[in-house]
């Protein structure tokens, strides 16, 4: 992502915190260490980026903005500046070594200017010896330091550590803010419009992207259902060859039941108005489901939303998909 796109997207999708850091540096308020906190993919790391660049800029905008287009912002963007240290957990923890390194960058002074920036993703993976050994740092910093914490479960940073820092609680995307960074990472807008019933974090879902995992199970799901609908034989046998080979780990199981139920649901919907193109084979449920009362399918969807609650207990997602599945045309054909 170049610095232009970067600032695009973090004033997209946090456009109120982007004003108070605006409002915060203009009048020379600006704390020098903060705790971003919130689940994933709220935009946590654009705006510790933007307030990068903010302070680094050399041609700051009229209205605040970073230009994206001076050496500081670019270098900044394609994390190359030797001022702006970001650190991530390698693994599933930020390591000691990482610590020692972060601890030795406190005590320097700026390579180029006067000021540096320090952004520590996952700060919540520190163990307790490692964050208490950054609190003198963070107290104290050397010359012009602004320190970023970002941690998804703030329970998990020592109080002493959220006592010295300023703590920004990052919202929800609302829809609008969703649809457009979604877009932005690579869903067209009718996926979006899926992707938002499944999730909030635009980080999440594009890890959906990869190998077109997301258009394969949106396929999936939705051929599923019209099969369902039919009452179609071959519904069951699709489980094993469509939807099986999907389901590879618990995460990516649970939002194939996610789309299932959001399928059921946007039929339901149809009968009472307009709905949002979310599925492509959701054009011809509205009139595969006339044959049906809306207590049948309300009953289908209750039997659909009771999946999640199976593979809880341990029954494996085959057995899980097949059983809802027979269930679901046993009440469409009237025998239960």
């Amino acid at each position: 992502m170049d610095a232009k796109e970067l600032i695009a997207q973090a004033n997209a999708q946090q456009p109120q915190l982007i004003a108070q850091f605006k409002q915060a540096v203009a009048s020379d308020q600006l704390a020098h260490a903060f705790l971003f906190t919130g689940p994933r993919g709220r935009g946590q790391g654009l705006v510790a980026d933007w307030l990068a660049m903010r302070l680094m800029c050399r041609n700051v905008t009229a209205d605040g903005q970073p230009d994206g287009m001076c050496d500081q912002c670019q270098r900044i963007a394609s994390n190359e500046h030797p001022d702006v240290i970001q650190l991530a957990p390698d693994g599933n923890s930020i390591k000691v070594d990482q610590v020692r390194f972060l601890r030795d960058e406190f005590t320097k002074t700026a390579v180029e200017g006067n000021q540096k920036v320090f952004i520590v993703a996952g700060a919540d993976t520190m163990t307790s010896s490692a964050a208490n050994g950054l609190l003198k740092f963070i107290e104290e910093p050397v010359g012009q330091q602004t320190a970023i914490l970002i941690a998804e479960n703030r329970a998990q940073i020592l109080p002493t550590v959220v006592s010295r820092t300023q703590v920004v609680d990052f919202p929800a995307l609302g829809p609008e803010q969703m649809q457009s960074s979604l877009m932005a990472v690579g869903f067209n807008a009718t996926q979006a419009e899926l992707v938002r019933t499944l999730t909030d974090s635009s980080e999440v879902a594009a890890e959906w992207l990869v190998d077109d995992w997301f258009q394969q199970a949106e396929q999936a799901v939705g051929n599923l259902v019209t099969a369902t609908l039919k009452k179609d034989d071959t519904a069951f046998t699709m489980v094993q060859t469509n939807l099986v080979p999907l389901a590879g780990e618990p995460a990516r199981a649970r939002v194939l039941l996610a789309m299932m139920a959001q399928a059921w649901r946007d039929i339901l919907l149809s009968r009472t108005g307009d709905v949002p193109v979310r599925f492509s084979a959701g054009s011809t449920w509205q009139r595969d489901s006339q044959r049906y009362t809306t207590a049948t399918l309300l009953a289908v969807l209750d039997i659909v939303l009771a999946a999640p609650q199976r593979l809880q207990k341990n029954i494996n997602f085959q057995t899980t998909v097949e059983s809802t599945v027979l269930e679901s045309q046993f009440k469409l054909a009237g025998l239960s």
